[in-house]
């Protein structure tokens, strides 16, 4: 029999390919989005990752708030201020955490109404937090309302991603208690041989 994983090492390869899978599609989103330039909204995968990574590692989900906003940022070719902006503005993203642990992540994953509420309070937040930062930075406080409306396609893509990853197993599950239940499950599997 092979050597197991331990758990860091199962909770960095999973943090990895999430983030890998991150930077791959917003990469391809952010470059395939000039030729739709015409239109008045934008879209991202960062908030539907990032909300999938909360609900599976907690605050290690703000590695994947933060680097979202970097690799937007570096596929657009971003000036400085946006870095700051989008970096340190999907960090305000980690206050759901709050709510995560507050409303438990059990009843988030397992009840439809919460999961997507969730998703929401998430892109929310990132919305939120890009237009205060750019306020905080001497744009015009329309620009707080601006970053909400323009990017609300992503609040859409958002929930359309969680109502379907809470249906696989173990996807938008807390790890933890994904890789207990799967232990005892194999535990009891292995008593009725």
């Amino acid at each position: 029999m092979g050597k197991r994983m331990s758990f860091k090492q199962y909770r960095a390869n999973d943090l990895l390919v999430l983030a890998v899978v991150m930077i791959v599609f917003e990469t391809i989103v952010v470059k395939a989005a000039p030729r739709f330039s015409s239109q008045p909204y934008s879209l991202s995968l960062i908030p539907a990752v990032t909300c999938i990574v909360y609900m599976r590692w907690g605050v290690w989900g703000c590695i994947h708030a933060v680097l979202g906003g970097l690799v937007s940022c570096i596929a657009s070719g971003a000036d400085a201020s946006q870095y700051l902006i989008y970096a340190a503005g999907n960090l305000l993203s980690a206050l759901s955490l709050v709510v995560l642990f507050k409303v438990g992540k059990e009843k988030i994953r397992s009840k439809v109404f919460w999961s997507l509420l969730y998703s929401f309070l998430v892109t929310l937040l990132m919305q939120l937090g890009r237009g205060l930062v750019a306020f905080f930075l001497g744009n015009p406080i329309e620009i707080v309302f601006k970053f909400v409306l323009t990017d609300s396609l992503s609040g859409v893509f958002a929930l359309v991603i969680v109502w379907i990853v809470r249906r696989l197993d173990g996807v938008f599950e807390d790890q933890k208690a994904y890789l207990f239940r799967i232990n005892r499950e194999e535990e009891e599997e292995r008593n009725e041989s």
